[in-house]
């Protein structure tokens, strides 16, 4: 499994590189924005771990770049906390981020999290045609495709597992945690605001009026229902 490694700070891709690759993944290195391009225009890894924070080209234009691109997974590594920040990266298409400092068993966790939802992400090509329904709604679990009024929504790999999520639920409140551990597959305490932009990313390509939204409704201080 190849994983593209991008930071300024030495010490840590040296510590973070023998972790990975203690791990069994190939790693491939770069200390800036314009090298770490470069080294994924020509690699092509599967993974890509990105400092948000470096001069220069920063993380999020490379984030940017790549998901032009490519549906690789990114986890971007920053030193921000501030939710403006961490709803741009995830914004630009990042699947995951990561605050420092940070445990090794953390980003080893998040690594093997992504990595196995991309890979889980293979539309069905066998017989059948089950569905989900929720007033206009259909997803079709065999193409993994969702309509609303006979239209398509186009959704990512991410989107895809929510509304799934979402919909196998219909009527029930979901909270925070339950949406982390379902669909990023770690432990959901605290990450409130991953859930956050994911559903408004959702509800922007759901609904009529994302500021008043028919289906995906908020249950303050819980987490979310999409209606029955």
């Amino acid at each position: 499994m190849a994983v593209l490694l991008v930071d300024d700070d030495r010490d840590l891709v040296d510590v973070l590189t023998y972790i990975l690759r203690r791990e069994g993944y190939e790693i491939t290195t770069a200390f800036d924005g314009e090298q770490g391009w470069a080294r994924f225009e020509k690699e092509t890894p599967e993974l890509v771990i990105l400092d948000a924070n470096m001069p220069g080209l920063d993380g999020m234009e490379v984030c940017r770049r790549i998901r032009e691109v490519s549906k690789a997974p990114v986890i971007m590594l920053t030193a921000r906390t501030d939710e403006a920040d961490i709803v741009q990266a995830l914004g630009l298409g990042a699947d995951d981020y990561i605050t420092k400092p940070f445990s090794p068993r953390q980003l080893v966790a998040r690594v093997k999290a992504v990595l196995r939802r991309a890979q889980s992400f293979t539309p069905s090509t066998g017989g059948g045609g089950e569905e989900l329904t929720a007033g206009e709604l259909t997803l079709d679990l065999r193409t993994r495709t969702l309509r609303r009024a006979g239209e398509e929504v186009r959704l990512t790999p991410l989107e895809y597992k929510i509304i799934h999520y979402l919909m196998v639920n219909r009527g029930r409140v979901l909270t925070n945690t339950a949406i982390v551990e379902h669909v990023w597959g770690f432990p959901g305490d605290g990450n409130e605001d991953l859930v956050k932009v994911h559903v408004h990313r959702v509800r922007q390509k759901l609904e009529r009026d994302p500021q008043n939204p028919e289906y995906v409704k908020t249950v303050p201080g819980v987490g979310y229902m999409l209606r029955d």
